[in-house]
């Protein structure tokens, strides 16, 4: 068999066709796997966890360098929004927050203070006003007739209704009164009353009271008028003149105290400009102070931590130190 192949191989006109047709055949197919990567069985790795593609990774960095005061963060752990992560050694800084902080306490402390004493100041004041306003509307109080009679109602009392006008009187004989008269009054207030010869009887709710003195026989035709404040008495002018000099008064006193210790009308003064100031600056100083702190912007888990990231180690500004992955 072997002295046949042999013979055979070394007939030229056998083997050429022979190997021609072989090498078509590996051309062909070659040709056909041209562009076609290889398959390539992959076994997952279990050791690796996925990350999903809905995660968020956020990288934190200090805006500063500084040395590590405190790192309570490892690498897996999960942390919440507002958490601090990492701190700076900033004394300097933690100096210049408790001393603003003292200042805005200290303003505010004096503006307080110095509003009530605003507020007692107004009290005071507006009680000044009040009681010559009530004064002037009290005093010389007298029933005007509507015809001549000697018989004039006497007016007694402090009127505290803080309204002007009149009483109109109106008295008729009845049987329901001492007297056998009973009057109806109306204006101001309106009602009915029985005349009394001894004793006052309150003319309405406003603190007046009014009596008659029976001189002769009582002529119940006549009607009387009581005008509030008076104009005509002789004591309207003094009364009017110290109402004018308390309204006068309050409103220097109040508007010279509101330039320096405010009051409750937004009025800008001085005490409120320094709580603004040391407002401002406490601010200004938390401000600085925090750049000296990472904290956890959102909630999530730690998924990355420089290992420089020790107390007492030095880091540098704008370097990322934290990485936390969020949902």
């Amino acid at each position: 068999m072997k002295n046949k192949i042999i013979k055979t191989l070394s007939k030229p006109k056998i083997v050429i066709p022979f190997f021609t047709i072989i090498a078509l055949i590996v051309v062909v197919i070659s040709y056909r796997q041209v562009g076609k990567a290889p398959v390539v069985n992959i076994i997952p790795d279990t050791n690796t966890p996925s990350i999903s593609s809905s995660l968020n990774v956020i990288n934190l960095a200090f805006p500063k360098s500084g040395r590590i005061e405190s790192a309570p963060v490892v690498n897996g752990q999960e942390v919440y929004k507002g958490q601090i992560l990492a701190k700076l050694v900033a004394p300097d800084g933690e100096g210049l927050v408790n001393q603003a902080k003292g200042a805005l306490d200290l303003a505010e402390a004096q503006y307080a203070s110095l509003n009530l004493q605003y507020k007692n100041a107004k009290e005071q004041q507006d009680l000044i006003v009040k009681n010559a306003y009530q004064t002037l509307l009290s005093s010389g109080l007298e029933g005007v007739p509507s015809a001549q009679d000697v018989n004039a109602p006497i007016v007694t009392g402090v009127y505290n209704c803080n309204k002007e006008g009149s009483y109109e009187i109106d008295p008729y004989q009845s049987g329901d009164s001492d007297t056998g008269y009973s009057f109806i009054y109306k204006g101001l207030e309106s009602g009915v009353a029985g005349i009394k010869y001894s004793n006052p009887v309150s003319l309405g709710n406003c603190g007046l009271q009014i009596k008659f003195n029976k001189i002769n026989s009582f002529n119940s035709a006549i009607k009387w008028t009581i005008d509030i404040p008076n104009t005509k008495s002789n004591v309207y002018l003094a009364n009017k003149n110290a109402y004018e000099l308390a309204l006068d008064t309050r409103n220097k006193v109040l508007s010279e105290l509101s330039k320096t210790i405010g009051s409750d009308e937004g009025v800008t003064s001085v005490a409120k400009a320094q709580v603004n100031a040391a407002r401002g600056a406490y601010e200004a100083a938390m401000g600085a102070y925090q750049n000296n702190i990472i904290t956890a912007p959102s909630n999530g888990v730690i998924t990355f931590v420089d290992k420089d990231l020790k107390v007492g180690q030095s880091v540098i500004a704008n370097k990322n130190i934290i990485s936390i992955t969020t949902k």
